[in-house]
């Protein structure tokens, strides 16, 4: 007879059981034809036994919401709940991801009057323009942490959100034809959308931006040395923020003079960035100041952060602000690394790898175009006829 634990142990309360292996509890409920687990985030019976009413709640108000929309009475608001539901399902997307879905869910609640009210068939292609021209005007009234006052480049009025914005209704209502409430998507064909144009980055000449990297290390802050490094690190590597953010020693690989990145938006993010002359005399630095603190080499934790600090926004605004040039942002330094690459007459194609873009540089056309325009007429001078 095996002595090996059952994997799942019944409770004697309905819809609650326990990992044998864990011992945190779970839910189970059936939801239409299918199964749903939730886990209760606990290994303590009273405390399951509250999270599991909360539970049983938010299951039954799905039900209820799928049973509207299937006898044709529900509003909106019961296909936001099913929509944030399948949201919360799935499984192919990263929790960032989920996060700025649910956030355009939210902005599109908030700027639209009475939006959870609305019947499905309300919602029609005169009503999301209507609505598409009034956020595209007014924005959603966002403020970036740390901004004084809202303006147009910030305050939730760009192309960008008000598009997405428009996806998350269509997929709304696109619940809404599966389950026989509306005969067909009002927001089909397509057409509705913002043209939307990436921002050109104005960036200082790459002498300037060196100064800039080094009043940040003059700024006296304990962190200063490390926040300036951590700015050199994005503009050396065209790193996102949060992919520096989780760059350890064990992704620098001296001997080939590559950075192994882990993305952090597409699986194209996932790449090997090659070490330009700047980002390799960087990181040596770094690497030789870690190996003199530890005492002994054996003693350094390959798996450690490669940078000290995961931001330095603040610092960059007050350095940028001093040289009387324009406000850069992390992203920017992104940019920086782009431009670099694209004025040392590295092909679109390789830039758009090393960047981790999946659409093989269509953005880097885009918006650095006249990069390549430049040098063509650059070249151009040295034709003789």
């Amino acid at each position: 007879m095996s002595n090996k634990k059952q994997t799942w142990e019944t409770t004697r309360e309905p819809n609650l059981l326990r990992n044998g292996a864990s011992g945190r509890y779970y839910g189970r409920f059936n939801f239409g034809e299918k199964q749903k687990w939730v886990n209760l985030q606990t290994d303590v019976w009273t405390v399951a036994k509250l999270r599991l009413a909360d539970e049983r709640v938010k299951i039954e108000r799905l039900r209820q919401n799928s049973t509207a929309v299937t006898s044709g009475d529900a509003s909106m608001g019961a296909l936001v709940s099913l929509y944030m539901q399948r949201l919360q399902d799935r499984v192919d997307i990263r929790v960032e991801t989920r996060r700025r879905l649910r956030e355009e869910v939210d902005a599109i609640v908030k700027t639209w009057p009475n939006f959870h009210d609305q019947a499905p068939s309300r919602i029609t292609r005169q009503a999301v323009t209507e609505w598409r021209n009034r956020l595209s005007r007014d924005g959603t009234g966002h403020r970036p942490p740390g901004a004084k006052t809202s303006n147009p480049k910030n305050n939730g009025s760009s192309a960008s959100l008000i598009n997405k914005c428009i996806d998350a209704i269509r997929k709304m209502l696109d619940i809404a034809v599966e389950r026989g409430q509306l005969g067909g998507n009002p927001l089909y064909p397509r057409g509705l959308k913002l043209k939307n144009t990436p921002r050109k980055p104005n960036l200082p000449e790459a002498a300037k931006l060196a100064e800039i990297f080094s009043e940040i290390e003059r700024g006296g802050g304990r962190l200063s040395r490390d926040a300036a490094d951590f700015c050199r690190f994005l503009a050396y590597t065209g790193c996102r923020l949060s992919e520096a953010q989780g760059v350890t020693w064990a992704d620098v690989d001296f001997n080939r003079g590559i950075l192994r990145v882990r993305g952090s938006k597409t699986e194209a993010a996932n790449r090997e960035v090659p070490l330009i002359p700047a980002a390799k005399a960087l990181l040596e630095r770094l690497d030789a100041g870690r190996q003199k603190a530890s005492v002994a080499a054996i003693g350094v934790d390959p798996r450690g952060k490669v940078l000290a600090v995961g931001e330095a926004g603040k610092s960059l605004s007050r350095a940028c602000e001093k040289f009387g040039v324009e406000r850069l942002t992390h992203h920017d330094l992104r940019d920086a690394f782009a431009t670099a690459a694209i004025e040392a007459g590295v092909d679109i194609p390789t830039v758009a790898a090393w960047l981790g873009h999946a659409d093989g540089g269509a953005l880097l056309m885009r918006v650095y175009a006249h990069h390549r325009r430049a040098h063509s007429v650059a070249q151009a001078a040295k034709v003789k006829v």
